[in-house]
């Protein structure tokens, strides 16, 4: 599957490859001698698959899509200008911070753990990346060449072994078009039992395992992403499902704190979910929250808070939530 994506088009030079001249009965192959600028276009339209199908088939198209430029001009034509740019330019070059003292600043949690490691991550967010902060110390989104290649992790994709290897732009291209989600089912859920907050199946779910709120008065689920995200500007969404007859009293925060980066606090009301139930009934739905901005390498914290309404809140599912790059 996807796990074999990365290293298969970045073989061992050792393998025995198929060569042109093979191809149609040991006359040389007319496309193969196309001009690498055409060969570019053609496979402008191949799917990742197809790519790795291609690769296998020759020498000539093995070197042709192991190169650092093809990567580079099919991260330019897929994303947006300003993306394309940052992840192949502009991350890469180390800015001069000036270094600065920032006043403390609170979370502006309404749900408070004074002790916590996200509540305490989310007050140096707060301090060091709010608006006033960034333009005082000029910080910018960066991350070196080296500590990319030693810290990137992908979560559709496994890691590939000989990753040094690989064409860097390679790299970055897998990286932008890993879905970077994690699962409800694997954070820390405070009263899952069969009564509270409930595993259930779901075959329509990222693991087939969802948590299913069947009733309860203090929510609170904390989790942190499985790997280091890096730099970049997101898109925060979360994929929920309601019951008809579900009610959530009070004020619900969806939380996420990079470690170095601007903290989210998406506030729902009561209002705002039972339009959702409205909306969408029964059935999945995406619902975006804001987004975050993370200037180096950073472990990600989320949650979900409520517990200051006393009311007993009920019919809610999760499945996950996502980081979205967006320009």
């Amino acid at each position: 599957m996807a796990t074999r994506n990365i290293t298969k088009i970045s073989r061992s030079s050792s393998w025995p490859f198929q060569s042109s001249t093979d191809l149609l009965s040991n006359e040389t192959c007319w496309f193969i001698s196309l001009p690498s600028e055409i060969l570019q276009i053609i496979i402008d339209f191949l799917s990742i698959k197809d790519i790795i199908s291609l690769c296998q088939t020759c020498q000539t198209f093995y070197t042709l899509l192991n190169d650092n430029n093809f990567w580079t001009h099919r991260i330019h034509r897929y994303f947006p200008h300003s993306i394309a740019s940052l992840y192949t330019i502009d991350l890469f070059q180390k800015p001069e911070i000036i270094q600065t003292h920032n006043e403390i600043r609170p979370s502006g949690f309404t749900h408070v753990r004074t002790d916590a490691e996200l509540d305490l991550l989310a007050i140096t967010s707060a301090t060091h990346y709010n608006d006033e902060a960034i333009e005082k110390c000029h910080a910018k989104m960066y991350v070196s060449k080296e500590d990319f290649l030693n810290q990137v992790d992908f979560y559709q994709f496994k890691r590939p072994n000989n990753y040094l290897e690989i064409p860097f732009m390679k790299l970055i291209y897998f990286y932008l078009i890993d879905r970077k989600r994690h699962a409800t089912v694997n954070m820390d859920v405070i009263h899952r039992t069969e009564y509270y907050l409930r595993e259930e199946n779901d075959a329509d779910s990222l693991t087939g395992r969802i948590i299913h709120l069947q009733s309860v008065c203090w929510l609170e689920i904390t989790g942190r992403f499985e790997h280091k995200i890096m730099p970049g500007k997101y898109e925060v969404s979360w994929r929920i499902k309601c019951d008809i007859n579900g009610k959530i009293w009070g004020e619900t925060e969806y939380i996420v704190v990079p470690q170095h980066g601007k903290l989210l606090n998406y506030k729902m009301s009561a209002d705002d979910f039972d339009n959702l139930v409205l909306e969408h009934q029964h059935h999945w739905f995406i619902i975006k929250m804001g987004q975050t901005i993370i200037y180096e390498p950073s472990i990600v914290l989320v949650a979900i808070r409520n517990w200051n309404n006393p009311n007993w809140k009920y019919g809610i599912s999760w499945d996950f939530i996502e980081l979205t790059i967006v320009p």
